[in-house]
C-alpha cells in the first residue's frame, strides 16, 4: 500500500501544546537568524533559548527544513503592503519599498531565496498583490505578458539592489567602498594607462570626478525604472 505524502507544515494543524507553540518557536528562530545569521539556527539552539528539550520541539516540526519553511512564510507576511495604492506606479513603488524593508530586517533571507523556493500562503499573497498592482493597466487593455514583465523587472531591481547593498555592508558603506575601490584601481599604473588610452572615455570621466559609476539611492533607481515603464506604456 502506497503512503501519501505529508502535507507541508503550514497546511497541517497546530499540534496540541506542550508548553510552546509554533509561533513562539519561529519567533525565536527569527531572532537568532536576524542577530547571528541563519547558520546559527538549530533545533538545539532554539531549545536552549526556550529552556526546553530539543526533542520536544520535534512535536511541532518534523525537521529544521520545516522550521525554515515557516520562517520564510512569516517574513513573506512582512512583504505585504497593508493598503495597496490604486495607481499602478504607486502600487509597484509601495511593494518594492515594503519588500526591501523586509530584506533589510532579515539580512539572511536574500541569500537563501534560491535554496528555498517553497511556495507558502504568505508568499502567494505577496505574488498576488504584485499582480494586483498592475490591475489598472490590465483594465486599459495592456498585454498580460507585458504586465508580468513589468512586475518581474521591479522585483528583480529590488532584490538585486538590496542584495548588493547588504553584501557591501549597507547603502552608505557600499558607496564608500565602491569609491575607494575605484580610486585604488585608478592609481595602479597599468589601469591608469588603459584609462588614459582614449578607449574608455566615460570611465576616464568618472575617474576624473573621483566617483564610482553607480551610487544612486534605491529610490532614485526605482523611479528611473518606473519612468521607463511609463514611457514604454505610452508608445
Amino acid at each position: 500500500m502506497s503512503s501519501q505524502a505529508k502535507p507541508p507544515i503550514w497546511a497541517r494543524p497546530e499540534p496540541r501544546s506542550r508548553g510552546l507553540s509554533r509561533k513562539q518557536i519561529v519567533e525565536t528562530a527569527l531572532k537568532i537568524a536576524d542577530e547571528e545569521g541563519l547558520a546559527e539556527v538549530s533545533i538545539r539552539r532554539i531549545a536552549r533559548e526556550l529552556r526546553s528539550g530539543a526533542m520536544s520541539l520535534y512535536h511541532y516540526f518534523d525537521s529544521r527544513d520545516e522550521l525554515l519553511d515557516l520562517m520564510g512564510d512569516t517574513v513573506a507576511a512582512e512583504m505585504l503592503v497593508p493598503d495597496l495604492p490604486r495607481g499602478w506606479r504607486e502600487a509597484l513603488h509601495a511593494i518594492a519599498a515594503q519588500s526591501r524593508a523586509a530584506f533589510l530586517n532579515h539580512r539572511w533571507l536574500l541569500s537563501t531565496l534560491q535554496d528555498r523556493p517553497r511556495v507558502s500562503p504568505n508568499l502567494l499573497r505577496h505574488i498576488e498583490q504584485s499582480a494586483q498592482s498592475v490591475l489598472e493597466l490590465g483594465e486599459q487593455g495592456h498585454d498580460a505578458q507585458l504586465l508580468s514583465g513589468i512586475v518581474i523587472a521591479a522585483d528583480d531591481y529590488t532584490v538585486g539592489y538590496t542584495y548588493r547593498e547588504l553584501v557591501a555592508g549597507g547603502g552608505d558603506e557600499r558607496g564608500r567602498r565602491m569609491a575607494a575601490q575605484f580610486r585604488e584601481a585608478y592609481d595602479e599604473p597599468h589601469v591608469r594607462s588603459l584609462l588614459e588610452s582614449g578607449e574608455f572615455p566615460m570611465l576616464q570621466r568618472f575617474a576624473g570626478a573621483g566617483q564610482p559609476a553607480i551610487t544612486q539611492p534605491f529610490e532614485v533607481g526605482l523611479n528611473w525604472l518606473l519612468d521607463g515603464f511609463e514611457a514604454s506604456l505610452r508608445r
